[in-house]
């Protein structure tokens, strides 16, 4: 992923998303489902921290493949077969995590294979001419580096072997134009479809969010407290729709190597986001007379900020001048809503319900106030940016 233009990146430019890919995506909707609820129905700080670490591994899956379709939009036989086993290693994965008897080491073999798949998928490429083949080579080698530390610490005692999943971890996580070497050629990216798998992947982690309310509103009786938590939900859904989709897609990808991939890696920490956003609603439904739990603040605060910060984070990486309009208004955001959890946790006369209801005044103003600051941007061309 890179600066100028390459036959690849000719070849597809403003080519849709395929059908392959949305049908990858699917996978991921049974997938957070599953994490969401396994963390509702055991809401403990260890939960939080294994079902939100699940998340990450597998979103780096998606990450990973997202950026090989997108210098290399395949749709033959082979890549349709690497992509079902992968959404089946996937869904294997997350069964197998939510199981009470299950190690972490089992869990963890059966995503060395989906990364040994993505590694192979990779090699596919590695025949084709520089910059392609050179890109794909690199990225196999460090995706067959992970897997292989993975593998070390399946079969070593449980202790260091959390050591060793950080590192793999580390390993795919690092933008790959951190560990190229200097000088370096990679294909450029195609920034249309690069958003438009971010947004369409977006989506899907928002419509979680009703999907999870419903699931919990299914299991009682509907109150006038319940309504009004709902209504608060679609409004800041709403608000967090508006503040992307008027934004994002249109912004642009600023050119070069590692921004690229920063800007995608950014969408990780929105999407994580808005599936806690989804759990810490749900703490708000069928309470009775029962008070919301403290616990759900926290869930919330957390969700608000991280969706914030990453809208800043992807803001920072786009082709609006001038810079960092957008990210100050996010950030500030994010700011607002960690003082007004930190001050519903101190302060007993703001109630969950206040907050709850500030969050989403919060949500329609950082989508009014960043489409204000918007009018006096302009977003520059890929020419432009060399001018």
């Amino acid at each position: 992923m890179g600066d100028g233009t390459s036959s690849t990146s000719q070849k597809h430019a403003q080519a849709p998303v395929g059908f392959l890919e949305l049908f990858y995506d699917l996978i991921f909707v049974a997938s957070i489902m599953v994490l969401s609820n396994e963390f509702s129905h055991d809401p403990t700080w260890s939960a939080a921290r294994n079902c939100g670490l699940m998340f990450v591994i597998l979103w780096l899956l998606w990450f990973h493949t997202t950026v090989l379709m997108n210098v290399e939009r395949r749709d033959d036989l082979g890549q349709r077969g690497l992509i079902f086993a992968q959404m089946f290693l996937i869904f294997m994965a997350t069964l197998v995590f939510v199981q009470r008897d299950s190690t972490a080491d089992l869990v963890g073999a059966v995503y060395l294979l989906a990364v040994l798949l993505v590694a192979y998928s990779h090699h596919r490429l590695v025949n084709q001419p520089d910059p392609v083949g050179g890109w794909a080579r690199s990225r196999r080698n460090r995706l067959i580096t992970a897997g292989a530390v993975m593998l070390i610490g399946i079969v070593i005692p449980d202790g260091p072997d959390s050591l060793l999943y950080a590192a793999a971890i580390l390993l795919l996580v690092v933008p790959t134009s951190l560990t190229s070497q200097e000088g370096r050629p990679v294909p450029a990216i195609d920034a249309h479809h690069l958003a438009e798998r971010a947004a369409l992947l977006t989506l899907v982690v928002m419509g979680e969010s009703f999907v999870k309310s419903a699931l919990v509103m299914s299991t009682g009786s509907i109150g006038v407290y319940d309504v009004i938590a709902l209504v608060v939900l679609f409004v800041i859904l709403f608000g967090l729709f508006s503040a992307y989709f008027d934004d994002v897609p249109k912004a642009g990808i600023r050119p070069g190597a590692l921004s690229g991939e920063m800007w995608l890696l950014a969408h990780l920490l929105l999407q994580f986001a808005i599936v806690v956003l989804a759990v810490g609603v749900s703490k708000f439904l069928l309470v009775g007379d029962s008070p919301v739990p403290t616990k759900a603040v926290v869930i919330l605060m957390v969700a608000y900020v991280g969706i914030f910060l990453g809208l800043a984070l992807i803001s920072a990486f786009d082709q609006r001048v001038p810079r960092w309009s957008t990210f100050g208004v996010h950030f500030a955001a994010a700011g607002i809503a960690l003082v007004g959890g930190v001050a519903t946790l101190v302060f007993h006369p703001v109630t969950p319900g206040m907050y709850l209801i500030t969050l989403a005044v919060l949500s329609i103003g950082d989508a009014v106030l960043s489409w204000r600051v918007r009018e006096d941007t302009v977003v520059l061309s890929v020419t432009e940016q060399h001018v």
